[in-house]
């Protein structure tokens, strides 16, 4: 009996043990069953007012294609942004471009995927242009709004490597989406005040990233995938207002929008690559949220596609426009 109850008791021992030995599981998102058909949504870019009085389109007009004033703007910008030392001055030998990415778990994949494009395009790209991945799983941007937690300590991390400095920061890419990572509310968000929201706190943001990055001067902005198997739809589709109204508030001049001069308070804001797509299918998700394969090869080629053929881009990220 003290045998057998000795080999019980090491039994429990090394399970105990073994248990403590293995890395937490991240805990798997729970899929909804929603009556919503995502069917009955057009795609952001064929501009179809919503309601029947709220324009769609990226940008003003109802049109994908930025206004030529705000184009010519940003490639004004981009035309200053050069190699920097960690002191923030032009070193175009040993200076670095840096770019940071912001966002949640669907975007710190879709942009570990993007990396390995960019690795192996390294031919194609500027010498000393890199990108930072800082996005985080579970940091929304409810969560980042709140100017502190692991996406802004992610970033402090990579950029205070030796060689390294808040100061060659020129770039951020910001993907994100608009509910907290523990919501399990999936009632229709209130439109439009919800995405009035959306766009206040992305301007907290992005104005804070200003102040935590004296050289950053322009920011891609793109709202997060289809996200019907989790019954956040058609709040997600939702998103790309938030987007919207805040870019083309700077285009018009909206006061707190500047980006240049005394009174600049954002850097200067455009579309990324818009991937909001009703067609993809469950099997393009690992658990109906986050992207596989499928998805995350999607979101790659969009987005070198956006960047190699836009003109602001193509001075700071692409080799022989140095």
């Amino acid at each position: 009996m003290i045998r057998s109850s000795m080999i019980a008791a090491v039994v429990l021992l090394l399970t105990v043990v073994c248990h403590a030995q293995q890395p937490p599981q991240p805990p798997r998102t729970m899929e909804v069953k929603s009556d919503f058909d995502p069917a009955t949504l057009v795609p952001f870019t064929k501009g179809a007012p919503f309601l029947g009085k709220y324009e769609t389109g990226l940008y003003p007009g109802a049109k994908n294609e930025m206004p030529l004033a705000h184009r010519r703007a940003g490639e004004r910008i981009a035309a200053t942004i050069r190699p920097l030392n960690a002191d923030g001055k032009p070193d175009d030998r040993n200076g670095r471009i840096l770019a940071l990415v912001f966002g949640h778990s669907n975007c710190s994949m879709y942009f570990r995927a993007f990396e390995q494009e960019l690795r192996q395009r390294a031919k194609d790209l500027h010498p000393r242009f890199e990108m930072l991945n800082a996005a985080v799983g579970g940091q929304q941007l409810p969560e980042i709004s709140q100017l502190q937690g692991r996406v802004w300590d992610r970033a402090t991390e990579l950029v205070g490597r030796p060689g390294y400095s808040v100061k060659q920061v020129q770039v951020l890419f910001l993907h994100t989406t608009y509910h907290r990572a523990s919501n399990r509310d999936h009632r229709p968000a209130v439109f439009p005040e919800r995405m009035q929201e959306m766009r206040r706190d992305l301007a907290k943001v992005l104005s804070y990233c200003l102040k935590c990055y004296p050289n950053l001067k322009i920011a891609y902005l793109t709202a997060d995938g289809f996200r019907h198997f989790t019954g956040f739809e058609p709040h997600v589709w939702q998103e790309a207002f938030g987007i919207k109204w805040l870019i083309e508030g700077q285009i018009r001049g909206e006061a707190g929008t500047a980006f240049e001069g005394i009174q600049c308070r954002l850097p200067w804001l455009c579309w990324g690559p818009y991937i909001w797509d009703n067609t993809w299918a469950r099997r393009m998700f690992t658990d109906g949220v986050h992207p596989g394969r499928e998805a995350q090869a999607s979101f790659v080629g969009k987005y070198w596609n956006h960047l190699r053929a836009d003109s602001v881009a193509r001075p700071w990220m692409m080799k022989g426009n140095n």
